[in-house]
């Protein structure tokens, strides 16, 4: 459940951007604040509620909650939204129970600036525990994202174009553009080439 006002916009855009991203990938679940259930090492079962996750290789679909003795395969990144509330939590608990299940990479985002230092830290798993990434500039590698904190958003970049990912609307409205450039030009083309062909016919 998000904290604040400013914690919600912050998971409903980054859900968003995801989501967009992925659109057109079959296999790439992007969700979030949705039960997730495992068991513990001793086979009890448990449930958490990540902020956000992604999993790769799975079938999109909505779901209602997210049981890995079904789907068989645990996120391969997390990304939770602290607070001074949930700090010792998400780098307590949730850090070594994401570490146990094997989720790949870890972020947390402290979307008010006041319990997290840095504001935004990543760790990616080694040998079965979480190393540090280092740098104002997150990258993971397994999304092919940069997570980048701006003006106290956070923010995702394609690593290999450096573009900011769109939400569903700024993409919608990107793609109406284009078109209407594209046909714009497409008119213009026409335009022309029927003006070259009056001249032609006048010249002959």
């Amino acid at each position: 459940m998000a904290e604040t006002d400013v914690h919600r916009s912050q998971m409903i855009e980054l859900l968003d951007c995801l989501e967009e991203y992925y659109r057109a990938d079959p296999r790439v679940y992007v969700t979030g604040n949705i039960f997730f259930y495992f068991r513990d090492p001793e086979g009890e079962p448990q449930s958490i509620s990540p902020d956000i996750f992604v999993v790769r290789g799975i079938e999109k679909k909505l779901r209602r909650i997210y049981n890995l003795d079904v789907e068989k395969k645990a996120p391969d990144v997390v990304i939770e939204l602290t607070s001074r509330h949930t700090k010792v939590e998400d780098l307590g608990n949730k850090w070594v129970i994401y570490a146990d299940l094997g989720v790949a990479e870890y972020f947390l985002f402290d979307p008010l600036d006041g319990s997290l230092t840095p504001q935004l830290r990543g760790f990616r798993l080694q040998g079965g525990d979480y190393i540090p990434l280092v740098g104002p500039r997150l990258a993971s590698k397994v999304l092919g994202l940069d997570l980048v904190v701006e003006e106290s958003r956070l923010r995702l970049y394609d690593s290999q174009t450096g573009e900011r990912l769109r939400t569903h609307a700024e993409a919608e409205a990107a793609r109406r553009e284009a078109e209407a450039a594209r046909q714009e030009a497409e008119t213009e083309n026409t335009r022309l080439r029927e003006e070259l062909a009056r001249l032609r016919a006048r010249q002959g």
